[in-house]
C-alpha cells in the first residue's frame, strides 16, 4: 500500500469515528486485529455493539465507497464481528456492522461526504 494511500485511509478512519461520536456512539476500540484480519471501528450505539468498515476514497473513477463491499469482504466482516464478539463478550450482545463510506478532495485533503449504512449485512 502507498503512503498516499495509508494517508487517505488514516484520514477517512479519523473522520468516520468523529462522525459517529457526533452521532452518540461510543468508540470502544480502532483498528483491532486478528488472525482473521481487521475492523476499523468498534463501537457502541446505546447496547448495540456496532462494528464499523470505513471505506475512504478520494475519487469516483472505480465507484463510490459504499459499493467496495463485495460479497468475498462481506463475508470476511461477519467471519470478524463474530470473532470480536466472541472474545470480547461472554453473553450475547446485540450487534450489528455498519459502513462509514468516506469522500475526501484529492488535493486539499478536505472530508467532502460521509455515509453512513446501518446494517449492511442485513437480508
Amino acid at each position: 500500500m502507498t503512503l498516499m494511500r495509508q494517508l487517505v485511509g488514516q484520514k477517512g478512519e479519523q473522520a468516520a469515528r468523529d462522525y459517529l461520536e457526533q452521532h452518540g456512539y461510543s468508540i470502544i476500540e480502532t483498528n483491532y486485529r486478528c488472525r482473521l484480519g481487521e475492523i476499523d471501528i468498534i463501537a457502541r450505539d446505546g447496547e448495540m455493539v456496532v462494528i464499523v468498515e470505513v471505506r475512504t476514497k478520494t475519487g469516483l473513477a472505480f465507484g463510490r465507497p459504499e459499493e467496495s463491499i463485495n460479497q468475498e469482504k462481506a463475508r470476511k466482516l461477519h467471519r470478524l464481528a463474530l470473532q470480536y464478539i466472541q472474545s470480547n463478550y461472554h453473553r450475547e450482545v446485540s450487534s450489528r456492522i455498519d459502513l462509514v463510506a468516506v469522500m475526501i478532495e484529492r488535493n486539499s485533503g478536505q472530508v467532502k461526504d460521509i455515509k453512513h449504512i446501518k446494517n449492511i449485512l442485513a437480508g
